[in-house]
């Protein structure tokens, strides 16, 4: 069984959006593990991922946006989770991962909150 993750990312100044859909799970995850570390090397500060169209994640992708959650903190930077509703979000619950991810409603609100800090030189 094949299972098929769909990424997307945009940039916008030192932040990455990067959409996922589909699952996230053992076959997909290293696909997303590249995409995070390549726009964290190519200077993104922030990443915002857009987790509205998961519709299945399981330990091995909450491990890899744990990974790049404290790797951009350790760089300075964030990683924040918008659109976590439905099966993500009760996973999060679930593990009681929920309170490790700054989360917003989408991208927009996601991106306002990134600004935010900037100008109070403070992240989440």
């Amino acid at each position: 069984m094949t299972t098929r993750l769909d990424l997307s990312v945009r940039r916008h100044q030192d932040t990455s959006v990067i959409a996922l859909a589909g699952e996230l799970d053992k076959l997909s995850s290293p696909g997303l593990h590249d995409v995070l570390a390549e726009q964290l090397d190519g200077g993104a500060c922030h990443l915002v991922l857009d987790v509205g169209g998961l519709s299945f994640c399981d330990s091995t992708g909450l491990w890899t946006m744990l990974a790049f959650q404290r790797r951009t903190g350790t760089a300075g930077g964030s990683l924040r989770l918008a659109g976590a509703y439905g099966v993500l979000e009760r996973i999060l619950t679930v593990t009681g991962l929920a309170a490790a991810f700054p989360r917003d409603p989408d991208v927009s609100a996601s991106l306002r909150a990134l600004s935010r800090a900037d100008e109070n030189g403070v992240h989440d």
